[in-house]
């Protein structure tokens, strides 16, 4: 997957194991800055989740993270992240792991991720992810927060131009 093709890709739903700190960090984070509210983000790892509305078994899904884009086609791995980080305007990771020399290592490390994940999380690695997540959501705050200051904005309307007034309303994650 090259990242200029992701565009039509969304909405894409993204199915990840809400049960591994170091997968829920990284989609932390991804939510975080999911401001164009390209993707919508499912825990496929609860006992109220449908496998079989998915039609795929959830030792499948639960192997690797999985997305579904609005026409129903499946992207798997590493095209996941592609697709992510396109969705949140982290186009340069995006293209850095879709480049020709990067993407084939990534995909031959995936497989070994994703099985020493819970472990890799036992390590502490997601508190990597989790501060990624935290400068995110804080440097959210500091924009609305400043836009809502700022001369052009009255009681949580923003006029951006003559024609285009802007509703300040901050996205709950």
């Amino acid at each position: 997957m090259k990242p200029e093709n992701c565009e039509s890709l969304y909405p894409l739903t993204v199915y990840y194991d809400g049960a591994c700190k170091l997968c829920s960090s990284e989609i932390d984070n991804i939510a975080a800055r999911d401001h164009a509210d390209r993707l919508v983000l499912l825990d496929c790892n609860t006992p109220s989740f449908d496998y079989a509305e998915l039609g795929v078994p959830k030792s499948v899904m639960l192997n690797e993270i999985h997305a579904r884009n609005y026409a129903g086609t499946w992207l798997r791995g590493v095209d996941v992240f592609i697709a992510m980080y396109h969705a949140v305007d982290l186009g340069f990771v995006a293209r850095l792991i879709a480049h020709p020399i990067v993407k084939p290592r990534a995909m031959a490390f995936y497989p070994w991720l994703v099985r020493n994940r819970y472990w890799l999380s036992r390590l502490g690695l997601h508190k990597i992810m989790e501060v990624f997540a935290w400068r995110a959501r804080a440097a959210n705050k500091r924009a609305t927060l400043a836009l809502a200051n700022s001369a052009t904005c009255k009681n949580g309307i923003c006029l951006v131009s003559d024609k285009l007034p802007l509703n300040i309303v901050e996205k709950k994650s």
